[in-house]
Parts: structure tokens; sequence; C-alpha cells
């Protein structure tokens, strides 16, 4: 059994094919379909069932898939963590969940290293929080940022320490609200609550349940009365939606001046939002050692202090 062999089979599941899996993976679709046969043959099971519709997995399959997932995944978690990447080159892997100043750090890094290095890749993931801790575990990527409410931190670091990964609090905050300069609201230092519900209001696309608002915001916050929402995942598009969207708004966490003066934001409290939410930076903690973790962990906390301080 080869580990290429394992890569095939995940493939051929999630495209559903040989000829699209084929053409994902850069490979002739007759090697794919020997190995296939061949790591059948060999295991005494039948993964697949060919059919009209694709290739579909037997319950033999099912479970075989998920055990070769694993393996496939620790291969690339060794691979990254014991790879040498040489000196005058950055090689990184960025998974985020929301964080804008976060992402705008790993920007402020990326500029500090181009000065020294010869070669930069750098892969930047907007996603969910349990993708972000999925994909860190697996080894897809070096580092990542995630978003909690704080009641849930002791549950999340529980489930950090399970999965062999590393949390970091970035800061601790209440949720504000974004919207245009030119907002009806945005005359209010304190925003009356109640008056948030004639404006549609964008929302983080990775439909959280209503108890993750709740205890992101308030403990009373009732999701149902806001009838005008707009659920967008990219965090470029939802900074185009409240320029574009007349009166439109946002809950977010503390934002740099400097984004929110270039697109003509403004930035304003609301008391009724008095729940704290944490922003982490994780990572596997065999990466612990690691000079470019370090770097990465330096810039975002310096970054963030800058932030909250309104220096940038």
């Amino acid at each position: 059994m080869k580990i290429q062999q394992l890569e095939y089979v995940i493939a051929v599941a999630r495209e559903g094919s040989i000829t699209k899996a084929a053409k994902k993976l850069y490979q002739a679709q007759p090697n794919i379909s020997i190995a296939l046969k061949e790591l059948e043959a060999s295991l005494g099971i039948q993964i697949f069932n060919r059919s009209p519709n694709g290739m579909i997995l037997t319950p033999e399959g099912e479970e075989f898939l998920a055990r070769a997932q694993t393996i496939v995944d620790e291969m690339q978690s060794l691979e990254r963590d014991y790879a040498q990447t040489p000196e005058n080159e950055l090689k990184l892997k960025v998974a985020a969940a929301r964080s804008t100043y976060a992402t705008s750090a790993m920007g402020k890094l990326i500029s500090d290293y181009s000065e020294k290095t010869d070669k930069i890749e750098v892969h930047v993931m907007e996603t969910s929080t349990a993708k972000v801790m999925e994909d860190i575990c697996a080894g897809k990527y070096d580092i990542g940022f995630i978003r909690i409410p704080s009641t849930y931190a002791d549950m999340i670091e529980s489930r950090l320490k399970a999965r062999n990964l590393v949390g970091k609090t970035i800061m601790e905050f209440p949720l504000q609200v974004v919207m245009n300069m030119n907002h009806p609201l945005a005359q209010y230092e304190d925003i009356p609550y109640e008056l948030l519900y004639n404006y549609p209001e964008i929302i983080h696309g990775d439909d959280e349940p209503e108890m993750m608002r709740r205890a992101s915001i308030n403990q009373d916050y009732d999701d149902k009365r806001s009838t005008k929402r707009i659920f967008i995942y990219d965090r470029g598009t939802q900074i185009s939606m409240l320029k574009t969207v007349k009166n439109a708004y946002m809950w977010v966490s503390p934002m740099s001046q400097r984004v929110l003066k270039y697109n003509d934001l403004v930035l304003r409290k609301c008391s009724y939002a008095n729940n704290l939410n944490r922003d982490m930076i994780i990572y596997r903690k065999a990466s612990e050692n690691s000079t470019l973790i370090s770097d990465c962990i330096r810039t975002v906390f310096e970054y963030a202090d800058k932030v909250e301080g309104l220096e940038i």
C-alpha cells in the first residue's frame, strides 16, 4: 500500500469520478484506475461501486476512506512540522476565521520577510473556527486564527489540548458595530440596540447557530427579530457591501482606523453587546520552536496592540 494510492481514494471519493479526480491531481486517468484496482486486490475489499452516476463508496470503502484520510493528514502534518525551509524562503499557510486585523498582521509579516527572502509562498484561507482547528490539526495549515465567545474558552482550550494544538489569546472584547460614515446611526457614540432592527445586517456566512450569536452579543439576543439579513463569507465582500448596501451594518471586533478611513466606515459602541469574545492564534505543539511561528505570533500581538490603541 502506498500513500499515493490513499490520496487517489480520497480524491475519487471527493470528486465522485476517476475522470474528475485525475484532472484535480494532474494525473492520467488510467494510472488512477490501475492503482485503485491494485489496492482493492491487495486488501481483498471493494472500495468503490462503479455506476453510471460515478464512483460510490461501499460500506467497507467508507471505513477505509476515514482511516486513509487520517493517515494522509498525519503525513502532511509530519512533512510540514519537520521539513527544513531554506533561510531565504518564506513558506506559510494561514487559516483565519473573521479577524481582519490578524490577516492584516500577516501582510505586515510578509512585507518584513520580503526584504530578506528570495522566495515567498503564502496561502491564506478564510473559513469557520471549526474548520481552522481541523485543518491546523491535520497539518494542512501552519497557523490559524479563531474567534469564540469567552464563555466557551474552557471547552475550546480542552479541544485544542486534545488535538496537540496550542492556543494563545490575542485579545478579548465586546463586539462593536461598523457602518458607513453616512449611516443614520453614525451620529451615536453608543447606538441604542433597538434602532438596529430598522437596517440591513451583514452577517458572517458560516451560518452559526443562534446560541452562538447570543453568546457573542447578549444572552437575551433574539435572532428572529432581524428581518433584513445578508450572509457573506468573504471579508472583502463584507466591506464592499457595507459601502454599497444602503444603511447596512455589521457586528465586528476592533478594526484598524486605517481600514475604516479608507473604506469610509466608522466603528460604534453598542452597550447591549455586553458579552466578551476572544480571538486566539493556534498552531501545532510540534511547531512551538519554529522561528517562523514565533515571528507570526510576535507580529500579530504587536499589530493587535496598535489596533486596540487606535494607532493604526
